[in-house]
């Protein structure tokens, strides 16, 4: 059993385990090559047999973040897979070795059974919010409730252009974005009031969204105050769905109409409804998300810290910190606009997979 990190050459290897897993985020190599070699943030680490074939896997993000006036660099796991329970231990303790705080942002219910017992912390408030979201009847649900939450869903469904004078005119008349093809220094916030925020680097950000890749449309936006760079906002334009991926700035309350004007910019030309989605934790944030006509989506986001030695210090209350979607791989997933269906088997199967990381043994 031998541990190492991916390199282009194991493209082959971790393919064939990926297609017996049915893992078609591991089958596409631009993704797999992007993200997990060539940066010096994002590893996949993989355990060889003797053969030289792929028995375990996982995937480690360094983000950094600020907490207060503390630098911190967690880990986000990914794509954790192990046939052995041996080499997900293994796996388990090279992440948490090599950043002392990992993290987990969504997953599966199975993924957090073994987070609990490996006495991670978790921070509630974290809100899933939608906007033009369809409605999926529940398993045993009378047809009547079914036809009448449908009903429900497609009377607030309008354009996202058509919301914008939910938008307060002062705020419109002060407040606008405007779109950019490279990150630059300038647009990363001087100061911030956020209690815990991703604090990226422009060079982070210029590789993990950037604007052209072939497998995702990242979208970026400079907010503008009075024609001051107040903040960014990155969207993840998907056919059918839009993702509020990361932003950042210096006012919470000129932050979130960036976002706004951002979707609406961005969706101006939609001959169809898209879906919009975004996470949040923090109160005033959410409140003008809520007046725009965003609803919230199921129960709070898992949002799990761990590390060797717990509990972990972070500021507990999550009203005060900025959380986006797309974080880690968040919003990576298959099928990608570039993908053929013929690169995994069953490609249907695993559509679905919007948020696990599954984990296949105990890291015990």
């Amino acid at each position: 059993m031998r541990l190492v990190e991916y390199t282009p050459g194991h493209f082959e290897a971790l393919r064939r385990a990926a297609a017996d897993l049915r893992l078609a985020n591991l089958c596409h190599r631009p993704f797999v090559d992007h993200y997990y070699a060539g940066n010096p943030w994002c590893k996949l680490y993989l355990v060889l047999s003797a053969e030289d074939t792929v028995t375990a896997m996982m995937g480690v993000d360094r983000m950094r973040f600020v907490a207060g006036d503390r630098e911190l660099t967690l880990g986000f796991g990914s794509n954790y897979h192990a046939a052995q329970p041996a080499a997900a231990g293994h796996l388990y303790l090279h992440w948490l070795k090599t950043c002392p705080l990992g993290f987990v942002f969504g997953g599966s219910e199975h993924t957090h059974r073994i987070l609990r017992r490996q006495r991670w912390t978790y921070f509630p408030g974290v809100k899933t919010f939608t906007l033009n979201s369809p409605c999926a009847p529940r398993p045993g649900e009378p047809l009547w409730r079914q036809w009448a939450k449908r009903f429900a869903a497609y009377a607030r469904r309008m354009p996202v252009g058509g919301r914008a004078r939910r938008i307060p005119a002062r705020v419109r008349a002060g407040v606008s974005v405007h779109e950019e093809q490279t990150f630059t220094e300038d647009l990363l916030p001087r100061t911030a009031p956020f209690s815990f925020r991703f604090a990226p680097t422009v060079d982070y950000l210029a590789w993990r969204y950037r604007p052209g890749l072939s497998f995702a449309r990242y979208r970026l936006f400079r907010i503008l105050v009075w024609g001051s760079t107040a903040g960014y906002v990155v969207l993840n334009d998907l056919p059918g769905r839009v993702l509020v991926a990361q932003c950042d700035g210096e006012d919470a309350f000129t932050l979130a109409h960036g976002v706004l004007l951002s979707l609406v910019e961005a969706t101006a030309a939609d001959t169809a409804l898209r879906e919009v989605v975004l996470t949040s934790s923090h109160s005033q944030m959410q409140r003008i998300y809520q007046r725009f006509g965003f609803r919230t989506s199921g129960p709070d986001r898992p949002f799990a810290v761990g590390s060797l030695r717990p509990p972990v210090d972070l500021p507990a209350d999550t009203f005060g910190w900025l959380v986006n979607f797309d974080w880690g791989d968040n919003g990576l997933r298959a099928p990608f606009p570039d993908q053929g269906r013929a690169e995994v088997p069953e490609l249907e199967a695993v559509q679905g997979r919007q948020e696990e990381s599954s984990w296949r043994s105990r890291p015990d």
